[in-house]
């Protein structure tokens, strides 16, 4: 082989392997337009925030996630399973929640990554990516979940930006409460229904959170009086903005 045609060949291998890969472009004009404050603005969505939202999901059909990195395939399913739950409430809109929609975590299934798949699927697909933080990433279109980002998630910065989402999330006093002075840690249902990953990841569910609380000394006191946590109602209302 030349040199010329090895430099052609390199060239070109990027390309084939971004051309794999469902470009966001579409799903970020939706967020930029509707997501607002952690959560979405379904009444104001338009019709072609609509052909936006089905055009990225029908990208998503044939892509191949047997042939992307581990940050790539975290990437694929969040923005999969957010743009898929924002679908669900569109297509049926107005509803007061996801769980008025009959069969939309387990029954509904949509062609993600050449295979069949409804919202419970892709959380197991993310879950074998085995990196709890993606918890605070898929949102169920619902008050108690964790904030909606206005803008897709890319590979790049997936890690970042799962750091980001936790802290934003385990500071959020609606959905989380930890008070050092009263010796009470009340949680996210979230913490309790993902518990086993939540403990492969930090040991325990006290550290695991205490990687994400602000201050300081709370997180010491997290990390050795590993107090025992209560869970919160969770709130299934729409995340109307």
């Amino acid at each position: 082989m030349t040199s010329f045609a090895a430099v052609l060949l390199l060239a070109t291998l990027p390309s084939a392997r971004a051309a794999r890969l469902p470009d966001p472009a579409a799903f970020d004009a939706v967020l930029a337009a509707r997501a607002r404050d952690g959560g979405f603005d379904y009444r104001a969505a338009t019709g072609q925030d609509r052909k936006r939202l089905a055009a990225y999901l029908a990208n998503l059909a044939d892509a191949r996630p047997a042939e992307m990195s581990t940050d790539e395939k975290k990437a694929f399913y969040v923005n999969a399973y957010n743009a898929a739950a924002i679908a669900l409430v569109l297509d049926r809109y107005p509803v007061k929640s996801i769980r008025e929609i009959d069969g939309a975590f387990r029954r509904i299934r949509r062609r993600i990554g050449g295979e069949e798949l409804s919202l419970d699927d892709v959380e197991n697909r993310l879950r074998q990516l085995k990196d709890a933080r993606i918890h605070f990433a898929i949102v169920c279109v619902s008050e108690s979940c964790p904030p909606l980002r206005s803008a897709a998630y890319r590979a790049e910065t997936i890690s970042a930006d799962l750091d980001r989402q936790g802290r934003a999330f385990v500071d959020d006093r609606r959905k989380n409460v930890i008070d050092r002075a009263r010796g009470r840690l009340a949680l996210s249902r979230i913490f309790d229904w993902n518990r086993a990953e939540f403990e492969r990841d930090g040991g325990s569910i006290p550290r695991f959170v205490a990687r994400f609380v602000s201050d300081p000394e709370t997180a010491s006191w997290l990390e050795s009086a590993l107090p025992r946590p209560q869970f919160l109602e969770y709130d299934w209302s729409l995340n109307q903005r």
